[in-house]
């Protein structure tokens, strides 16, 4: 049992050491391209109009403030008034020229086309519709 040890603490170390040295460069590399590529085609959205479906948290509320940071004209809808009027202020705290909150839910289809409508009567247009429900 004690050779099996000594094996084994001599043999791991190695191991490790070695996979550290071989794979860690190729990852970097990896990370890196990815990098490039994410930065090189990434979509511009400044000036641009996004509506968002679950605005007051989550995923949703992350997308707003992303696309806040990137200039893009943001309508935020969600069934959670307070929440999404706090996000609407901090959207426009990130960088983003106009936000409009609606509170709407979208389980209603009349909500639904209010807030589509709304937000195209509003900017008069509207680049793409990410409906995220939770």
């Amino acid at each position: 049992m004690d050779s099996i040890n000594k094996i084994i603490n001599f043999v791991f170390p190695l191991l490790t050491l070695y996979a550290l040295l071989v794979f860690y460069p190729t990852y970097q590399r990896v990370k890196s391209a990815f990098s490039i590529y994410r930065n090189l085609f990434s979509e511009n959205v400044a000036g641009k109009v996004v509506l968002i479906t679950g605005a007051a948290s989550g995923i949703g509320e992350a997308l707003a403030y992303e696309y806040g940071k990137r200039g893009a004209y943001l309508a935020l809808v969600d069934i959670r008034d307070e929440a999404l009027f706090h996000v609407a202020a901090l959207a426009e705290l990130y960088g983003s020229p106009e936000v409009i909150p609606i509170v709407a839910d979208v389980s209603k289809l009349e909500d639904c086309e209010r807030f589509i409508r709304a937000t195209v009567l509003h900017f008069g247009r509207c680049k793409s519709i990410s409906i995220m429900t939770f």
